[in-house]
């Protein structure tokens, strides 16, 4: 196959400090192998400075409206409106913003414009990039388009608008990714979609030999905010006082125990010395039998497999690798004991058997777009 210009549109950044996902490692593996891929941050604006100030001034500092090459082939670039249409919790606030996610579709600036009227490519991850699905299209008709979905839309929160275009769409996508068979099957029916698991930066974790932890101590590291569970991780601190949780990306509000250190949002080279070298890997979601298909899409859980953590989480989610240490949600549960299986686990080769690397789910995906 022949190098490829690829426009990913995404609301994730390609920012130093800020946390990496899947789509980040496969974009980088792909002009890694000779490809011309253009990062382009959407669902973003200056009224997210009054919400994300920090992610905010970086994106205007260093991709304000404009490109830049930060490794050989890779370039990223952040849309930069001074408003941009939003998901809310709120019911009305959703319909009042209808007009607006139709408003926001319409237009690209010409600096993504014009790299999608020379794709041969287009990525659109899900949620927010779905508004311009329409308009790349019209740029350019004959280029292939892939619907990179991570997560079930209304799982995420995302505004009836934006489910509804997944719905008007999926059968229009040359080729839908998802990282979890049970995630294909809850999509809108008619789409073109095949299972690719998530992958790991082995690379990160096999050169992270330093804990970052005082000697003897013992410690617990939850990574994502993703429908997390702060009650459950207030209980299991109590519990267990000897104990130290780690949080990184979660934005906890209010007051913690002196053994909950939140460390806000890292760099995954930063954080991976924190998983290594945890003694538990936790998994606090707060969810429904709708998002079971986090067990096998879930980042995290990959991650502490490889890194042979025992990891907590709820019995919810089906039991894969072995190293799962379970509570009920819809239940008082017995923080100490929970805490006590996971310590008392043997930490097993076993637990990362069969993950795949980063290198081999971009190949995948890439084949898979043109296949």
């Amino acid at each position: 196959m022949r190098n490829k210009k690829i426009v990913v549109l995404t609301s994730h950044v390609f920012v130093d400090g800020f946390r990496k996902a899947s789509v980040h490692f496969v974009a980088r593996d792909w002009a890694a192998r000779g490809n011309e891929v253009y990062f382009s941050t959407v669902g973003h604006s200056r009224f997210s400075k009054l919400k994300q100030p920090v992610r905010y001034e970086a994106l205007k500092r260093t991709q304000d409206n404009r490109y830049v090459e930060i490794e050989p082939g890779l370039h990223a670039g952040a849309y930069l409106p001074a408003l941009h249409a939003f998901s809310s919790r709120n019911r009305v606030a959703n319909m009042l913003a209808r007009p607006l996610f139709a408003l926001y579709g319409s237009y690209l600036p010409p600096f993504i414009a014009d790299q999608v009227r020379g794709a041969d490519l287009v990525v659109f991850e899900s949620g927010t990039p779905l508004v311009f699905f329409a308009l790349c299209r019209k740029l350019n008709p004959k280029a292939r388009t892939l619907y990179f979905c991570r997560d079930l839309l209304r799982s995420v929160g995302a505004a009836p608008v934006l489910r509804a275009l997944e719905r008007r769409h999926i059968a229009s996508f040359s080729r839908i990714c998802v990282p979890s068979r049970r995630l294909g099957e809850m999509l809108p029916p008619g789409g073109n979609v095949v299972y690719i698991p998530q992958g790991v930066d082995r690379a990160v974790f096999d050169e992270a030999r330093t804990s970052p932890y005082p000697q003897g101590s013992r410690n617990a590291i939850a990574v994502g905010d993703m429908l997390f569970d702060r009650e459950a991780i207030a209980g299991m601190a109590a519990a267990a006082p000897e104990v130290s949780f780690h949080l990184f990306g979660v934005n906890w509000q209010g007051s913690a125990s002196s053994n909950i250190v939140v460390h806000g949002e890292r760099a995954f080279e930063e954080i991976a010395p924190y998983i290594r070298h945890a003694d538990i890997g936790l998994a606090p979601y707060r969810l429904t039998y709708d998002e079971v298909y986090l067990a096998e899409s879930s980042l995290k859980l990959l991650q502490y497999g490889y890194c042979r953590l025992p990891v907590v989480l709820p019995d919810l989610i089906p039991v894969s690798r072995g190293n799962e240490v379970t509570y009920r949600i819809d239940a008082q549960t017995e923080w100490r004991s929970v805490v006590d299986q996971a310590l008392a686990m043997p930490r097993s080769k076993s637990f990362g058997e069969g993950i795949m690397t980063w290198e081999e789910v971009s190949q995948e995906t890439l084949a898979a777009a043109f296949a």
